[in-house]
């Protein structure tokens, strides 16, 4: 005698029918849930890759202004008289910030102030990355104009 596939369910308990029901509504939410995962995961790597870059950024402005601080207390331990143009131009970038941030350029000026005043200003430019210029980071300071007679 032949049954139909109807008159073979009848026989069966009622669970084992759920179950072929059931493992194709399982078979749906493993597809939804792969689908969901793939554009989570496709999001998540251009996050870490701008968490990255701003990082790197961020760690490079730092660099620039503590080798800027470093390059001005040099400056200021020196006596007012040696705080000249040539010396300005001598000073060059230490090893590990060319390191940091390739192409780094280091100019000084000095400019007389009022006040029996120099001012001097250091600043450190850099192209990023992405081929283009950083607003340079910059730092100044006021130093005493040496007089004829002495420092006053």
């Amino acid at each position: 005698m032949r049954h139909s596939s109807n008159n073979r369910n009848v026989n069966r308990p009622a669970n084992s029918r759920l179950s072929n029901h059931r493992s194709g509504a399982f078979m749906v939410e493993v597809v939804v849930g792969a689908v969901l995962l793939g554009i989570f995961l496709s999001s998540v790597g251009p996050m870490f890759r701008w968490i990255r870059e701003s990082k790197r950024t961020s760690d490079r402005h730092q660099f620039a202004m503590e080798e800027l601080s470093t390059q001005m207390e040099q400056l200021a331990a020196l006596l007012p008289s040696q705080i000249t143009k040539d010396k300005l131009q001598l000073l060059t970038l230490s090893e590990s910030t060319r390191t940091m941030i390739p192409e780094a350029k280091l100019t000084a000026t000095l400019e007389p102030d009022k006040d029996r005043l120099q001012r001097v200003t250091l600043s450190i430019a850099w192209v990023n990355d992405a081929g283009m210029s950083v607003e340079p980071k910059r730092l100044t300071a006021w130093f005493p104009l040496e007089s004829e007679g002495g420092i006053q």
